[in-house]
């Protein structure tokens, strides 16, 4: 008699997670990191004054809002008159109230993306802050999950990390800054190419010119991929792909969607240049510059990247294009920036720090399969992200808040109010004033345009008035009924026409009326000398 044999037990098979849930868990961590990084930061403390231009990308984001909410009701009302006329009017008196509008030197992409979440939302600091953290966790995404291909969770969860807790990465997305949103477009844009050069699919190239085409709309970095593209073709010997139309196709998509703006404005933009043309005196100097400041961004992770871009390069049978499109941006956009003299500022390499993090992340995962143990290699991803987030800097600059709120309060909107700071003061001021006002409201003149003249980016400047008494006689005109003056700008900063104005209001108190003052804080100093506001006594 035989026994019989036990019924089998079927083991339930695990569900492997959807690729949606991880990438939504991925998105709100990411998020999470970087309104952490954000919070210690002081950003939702500090006004838009770390970057001289910052106050102008967020103003120019708010026209842009404004003209968008405008041309509704333009359509709600019928379209009453010469649309290119109501256009230029209300673009006209937004500027005359709020003279830090940017639109036409930088392309128009990041100030519609401002304008398609603050309009649900509102355009507060908050709001746009916020943002740019959802900016810098969609690259997060990108990247873990381009890396989760090839390496797995681990090491694609630290290279997610590092990406958002890198210092020049964390004091781009706590500005109101392009370059955030130029990285998920440029990044995206190479991930594209990469997979056309190895799956040489017609969607992959077709995403590349459309990412292109909205990275060039968005910051003018965005024409590296110009460079890139026929880069990685040459890394790859993979010629044959010329033939493909569809290659073409997207070569004619970025001609058609960017190509337009960039010719019709490329006049308006050189005005941020610091010389006329390329020179080879500015790019021996940039090069150099941008490739130190490239390895001193990753920190110790650079020695990661070093390995991995070994690894890479002796062989890469997986992903072969994608690695070596990577590559290609790194190097096409270090190329681009020593060429187009724009100035030197490690900013301009926010776009490349992912697809570096790529070689990083290689680099760990050699040196964790080396290791052997997965404990060590735990242990080795930990230090290699500690090492990375100092310094821990404060955004810090604020002042100009209080002196915007006693003007709201207490002056007229047609009475006209001239402030008088370095680039970053009078953006600080009209920011505020802009910020917490039904707009256009109050008019703002800022010095360094009514009493002088310059370039977009200093060069060229002149004062207006050739002595004192000149100034004096225009103020007291009957054009201006307010004044701010900041006596906080730092030495190196201040021109000639702010060193007129402090003698006036000190020579003649009885025509500057004090009515309130503020201390200033630059880069989370306080600053000894503080920011007035005065009440001109006019010759009526």
């Amino acid at each position: 008699m035989t026994t019989p044999s036990a019924p089998e037990t079927s083991q339930p098979v695990q569900k492997k997670p959807r690729p949606w849930i991880i990438a939504a868990i991925v998105l709100v961590l990411a998020f999470d990191l970087a309104f952490f990084w954000q919070r210690m930061g002081q950003a939702y403390q500090s006004e838009f004054g770390a970057h001289p231009d910052e106050a102008a990308h967020y103003v120019t984001g708010l026209f842009v809002r404004d003209a968008l909410v405008m041309a509704g009701h333009y359509a709600a009302s019928g379209c009453e008159g010469s649309p290119i006329k109501v256009g230029k009017e209300f673009a006209d008196a937004y500027y005359a109230h709020y003279p830090k509008i940017g639109l036409g030197v930088w392309p128009p992409f990041f100030y519609l993306v401002q304008s398609a979440w603050t309009l649900p939302f509102s355009p507060s600091r908050t709001s746009v802050l916020l943002l740019l953290c959802a900016l810098a966790a969609l690259v997060a995404g990108q990247l873990f999950r381009t890396l989760r291909e090839e390496f797995g969770a681990g090491p694609a969860a630290l290279g997610a990390a590092l990406w958002l807790s890198l210092p020049l990465v964390r004091n781009g997305y706590g500005m109101v800054m392009a370059e955030t949103l130029s990285t998920v477009l440029m990044f995206g844009a190479m991930l594209a190419f990469g997979n056309f050069l190895d799956r040489e699919k017609r969607g992959d190239v077709l995403r590349f010119g459309l990412l292109a085409s909205l990275a060039i709309l968005t910051k003018g970095t965005g024409l590296a991929l110009a460079i890139a593209a026929p880069l990685a073709l040459i890394f790859t010997r993979r010629f044959h792909l010329l033939k493909r139309p569809a290659l073409w196709c997207a070569v004619l998509l970025v001609a058609v969607l960017a190509g337009p703006w960039t010719v019709a404005t490329s006049h308006l933009g050189k005005g941020g240049w610091l010389e006329p043309n390329p020179s080879w005196h500015f790019t021996r100097e940039a090069l150099p510059y941008y490739a130190v400041k490239l390895g001193r961004s990753l920190g110790f992770a650079v020695i990661l990247f070093g390995v991995g871009a070994i690894v890479k390069a002796r062989a890469c049978p997986v992903h072969r294009g994608r690695w070596a499109a990577a590559a290609a941006f790194i190097l096409s956009v270090l190329v681009f920036q020593s060429i187009a003299p724009v100035g030197m500022e490690a900013r301009h390499l926010i776009p490349v720090i992912p697809a570096a993090l790529m070689f990083a992340v290689a680099g760990f995962a050699a040196l964790a399969g080396a290791l052997k143990r997965p404990i060590f290699a735990g242990l080795l991803g930990v230090l290699v992200l500690a090492s990375v987030v100092l310094p821990l800097e404060t955004k810090g600059c604020a002042g100009f808040a209080l002196i915007a709120g006693t003007v709201l309060r207490e002056t007229a909107t047609e009475e006209v109010t001239l402030v008088s700071s370095d680039a970053r003061g009078e953006g600080m001021f009209i920011a505020e004033v802009a910020m917490h006002e039904a707009r256009p409201g109050h008019v703002i003149q800022r010095a360094s345009k009514a009493l002088a003249s310059s370039t977009w980016s200093g060069g060229g400047y002149a004062p207006a008035f050739a002595d004192d008494d000149a100034l004096l006689a225009f103020l007291i005109s009957g054009k201006i009924h307010y004044l701010v003056l900041d006596d906080s700008v730092p030495e190196g900063k201040r021109c000639t026409h702010h060193d007129q104005l402090k003698r006036v209001v000190e020579q003649h108190p009885e025509r500057f009326g004090s009515m309130a003052s503020s201390e200033i804080t630059r880069g989370g100093e306080p600053q000894l000398a503080p920011v007035r506001l005065y009440k001109i006594q006019r010759n009526d």
